[in-house]
C-alpha cells in the first residue's frame, strides 16, 4: 500500500502544480477584466449645435473625444457655427469616442496671397481677385501704414502683410499692408482723418507701428495691453500718444484659448538690472532654411522693475530676444503656434 502510495504521489504533484497554476491564471484573468471595466470612463454629451467650435474645442477635448469635423457651407448662418452633432446631448458614452460635428463655412474659404515686393496698384488688384475653390472672391484691406523707406527700398511697394502669405482663412478676414512712402509728405494711415500725432497709428498692427517708430528712430513702450470690444481689433493700436520722452502705445489684446498656427502674441517682462535694452525678433520661413532678424526695439534705456511690452504678429516659429547693452540676454521667448 506503501509503495503504492508513493507511486502515485509524484503525479499528485503535478496535478496540484497545474491546478494552482490555472487557479492564478483565472484570478489573474478576472482582475484584468475587472480593473479595466472599473477603468471605463463614462462622459455625458454636451448640447453643441449653434455654438462656435472654437468655443467648445477645449471642452470636447476635456472629455476625451475623438473629434472629426466635417463642413456644409450656409453663407446665411455665421462662420464657424456647428450644426450637427453625432452623438446626441445627454448621451452617455464612453471616453475616446468619435464625435462627428459638421461645421459651418459661411465665408468662402481663401489662402491669403502673397503680396509683399508687389507695388501697391498690383497689391490691390491682386486681392480684389481671389481664388475660392472655383470662384473668385476680393479681400477687404483693413488699413495701410506707410512708412519711411530704408536704403534702396522702392516707393510706393509692400513691406509686410497681416495675415502672412499661405494663412488659410475666409473672405471676411480684413488684410493689412505696410507700405513704403511715395514722398515725407504721405500720412502714415489711409485711415487717418487729421494730422495728429494722437490718431496717425491708431486702428493699425501694432507690429506696423513700432516699425513705423523704429524706421523714426522714436522710442517707445507699450504702457497697456486691453480686451477688444469687438473680436476684429485684436492686435490693433487702441491709443497713441507722443511724448517728448517718446511714444506711447495702446494695444487691443484677446487672449486666445488655443494657440493659432498664426496670431498675435503678447509678451511682458519686468527688468532685472539697469541698462540700455534691445529686442528683436527671429525666425524662418516655411520650406526655408535662411533665418530672418528684425530688430523690434533700439538701444532704450530701461530701469531695473520697470515692465517692457511687445505685441508682435507670429506666423511661424518664433523666437523674441532682449538684451542688455551690458548685461547681455535678459529674456528669450520661443514661440509656437499648435492649433
Amino acid at each position: 500500500m506503501k509503495e503504492k502510495f508513493l507511486k502515485i504521489l509524484p503525479y499528485s504533484g503535478y496535478v496540484l502544480f497545474v491546478s494552482l497554476g490555472l487557479l492564478v491564471f483565472f484570478v489573474a484573468a478576472f482582475l484584468v477584466v475587472v480593473v479595466r471595466t472599473k477603468e471605463e470612463q463614462k462622459v455625458m454629451m454636451p448640447y453643441v449645435i449653434g455654438k462656435n467650435y472654437i468655443e467648445v474645442h477645449n471642452e470636447l477635448q476635456r472629455l476625451q473625444l475623438k473629434v472629426r469635423l466635417e463642413s456644409e457651407r450656409i453663407p446665411e448662418k455665421t462662420d464657424g457655427i456647428i450644426l450637427s452633432q453625432s452623438i446626441d446631448a445627454g448621451k452617455e458614452v464612453e471616453a475616446g469616442s468619435k464625435l462627428y460635428l459638421t461645421v459651418n463655412i459661411g465665408f468662402d474659404r481663401v489662402t491669403i496671397p502673397d503680396v509683399k515686393g508687389q507695388d501697391l496698384k498690383r497689391a490691390k488688384a491682386i486681392l480684389e481677385k481671389v481664388l475660392s475653390g472655383e470662384v473668385y472672391v476680393p479681400l477687404q484691406i483693413g488699413g495701410i501704414t506707410y512708412v519711411p523707406a530704408v536704403g534702396d527700398e522702392p516707393a510706393d511697394t509692400i513691406l509686410d502683410q497681416i495675415p502672412a502669405p499661405g494663412k488659410e482663412t475666409h473672405s471676411g478676414e480684413k488684410i493689412y499692408l505696410l507700405v513704403t512712402e511715395t514722398n515725407p509728405e504721405k500720412k502714415t494711415s489711409q485711415n487717418a482723418k487729421d494730422g495728429s500725432d494722437e490718431s496717425k497709428l491708431v486702428g493699425i498692427p501694432v507690429p506696423f507701428a513700432v516699425d513705423y517708430l523704429q524706421r523714426k528712430k522714436i522710442p517707445y513702450r507699450i504702457k497697456e495691453a486691453t480686451k477688444p470690444e469687438f473680436r476684429e481689433g485684436h492686435g490693433l493700436v487702441s491709443s497713441f500718444e507722443l511724448k517728448p520722452t517718446g511714444a506711447e502705445i495702446g494695444a487691443f489684446y484677446l487672449k486666445p484659448s488655443t494657440s493659432l498656427v498664426q496670431d498675435y502674441e503678447f509678451l511682458e517682462y519686468e527688468i532685472d538690472d539697469d541698462d540700455v535694452y534691445s529686442a528683436k525678433v527671429s525666425y524662418t520661413k516655411p520650406g526655408e532654411d535662411i533665418e530672418i532678424e528684425k530688430e523690434i526695439l533700439t538701444s532704450q534705456s530701461l530701469k531695473e522693475d520697470e515692465k517692457v511690452r511687445f505685441v508682435i504678429h507670429r506666423f511661424a516659429n518664433t523666437k523674441v530676444t532682449l538684451l542688455g547693452k551690458e548685461t547681455g540676454v535678459a529674456k528669450v521667448w520661443k514661440l509656437k503656434g499648435t492649433y
